[in-house]
């Protein structure tokens, strides 16, 4: 089972990438790089060797990998394997079908691939099925899920595919298959007319807000969004086409969520995915982070605050602020803010 860790196209990434190596022995210094590449998103967090041993795991539950019994390197948390051992690589090498198959022009770098698993190669001739089924008619761009289920009969296949060399320069792409990544909508509302967003993590918070501020005047902000959770990085992205119904944002998309690690990872996450993407930048919502510094905190001395999650998307003064709910090993979830103090905020 895929931990919370990690994400299936991770995990796939990574799978790929130890075959290509094709050796038996894989040592832990050649596996940094390895998840480096199938899991950019996690350099330099505190949760990568996790989320590495998480990975390495769940491919040894699929009889990808074998794990040693006792050589771990215990100078991480959690330890990881010094080495691991990659077992197909041991079998006899199989006739290698991707070499004499008749690709179309548009794969023949296929054929010069030094390995290929089964399993690519039939989605590699479904795709060039694909192109030959439509060469030289006009083919509808389509959002990526459609053309997955199209070619595979499997909506989220190219999505694990996309993470993997088999994807880039000269290679496969988007535009060679007629689909687009669309990114997931923002619900959203119309709350007034100025330029900024709220954006909130939860559902609850998200209803209260739009209703107060529908009933309070002279206020910048245009919509309240819901980023549903810890979801909100991965939609980012639709920021800049369409939120609420009044095209891409336009003035400052403000951002709240919970105080405690796992809503400031969020709100770091998505300020990295807005920087990425050229988007406008995602900002704390000043006044009402600091007012959950005046909540008692919620479940005293069970939060673990040692990796400091987003501290400098927060700021010096509020990460300041807020140091006595870190002190308690707390948290202060944002509906213990009253609709009153989200007016007054919206307000400044």
């Amino acid at each position: 089972m895929t931990s919370a860790l990690t994400r299936p196209a991770e995990i796939d990434a990574l799978s790929d990438a130890l075959a290509r190596t094709g050796s038996v022995r894989v040592p832990l210094s050649q596996l940094w790089p390895l998840w480096a590449d199938a899991a950019p998103r996690l350099i330099g967090e505190a949760t990568q060797a996790a989320a590495l041993d998480a990975a390495l795991r769940d491919l040894a539950a699929r009889g990808v990998v074998e794990l040693p019994t006792t050589a771990w390197d215990a100078s991480t948390t959690p330890p990881l394997p010094r080495s691991i051992t990659i077992p197909t690589s041991r079998r006899p090498v199989r006739a290698k079908e991707w070499i004499r198959f008749p690709w179309r022009h548009e794969l023949g770098w296929i054929a010069s691939l030094p390995t290929l698993s089964d399993t690519r190669l039939r989605e590699l001739i479904a795709v060039n099925n694909w192109l030959a089924r439509t060469d030289g008619g006009e083919t509808a761009v389509v959002p990526v899920r459609y053309r997955s289920a199209e070619i595979f009969g499997d909506e989220k296949c190219l999505d694990g595919m996309a993470r993997t060399a088999l994807f880039g320069p000269g290679r496969l792409s988007f535009d060679l298959l007629a689909c687009v990544r669309i990114p997931a909508p923002l619900p959203a509302v119309a709350v007034g007319t100025g330029p900024d967003i709220l954006v909130v993590e939860n559902s609850d918070t998200y209803w209260v807000a739009t209703d107060t501020l529908r009933n309070t005047h002279t206020h910048r902000i245009g919509v309240v969004a819901w980023g549903c959770g810890n979801a909100f990085p991965s939609q980012v992205a639709a920021l800049g086409i369409d939120i609420g119904g009044r095209g891409p944002v336009t003035g400052t998309v403000w951002y709240w969520g919970d105080l405690d690690p796992a809503g400031l990872t969020i709100a770091s996450d998505a300020a990295t995915a807005a920087a990425a993407g050229g988007l406008p930048d995602i900002k704390p919502a000043t006044a009402l982070w600091a007012a959950m510094a005046e909540r008692p905190a919620q479940n005293s001395g069970t939060v673990n605050w040692l990796a400091t999650p987003g501290r400098n998307w927060l700021g010096d003064q509020l990460w300041q602020e807020t140091a006595t709910i870190r002190e308690k090993r707390g948290r202060v979830a944002q509906e213990s803010v009253t609709a009153d103090v989200v007016a007054a905020w919206a307000r400044i």
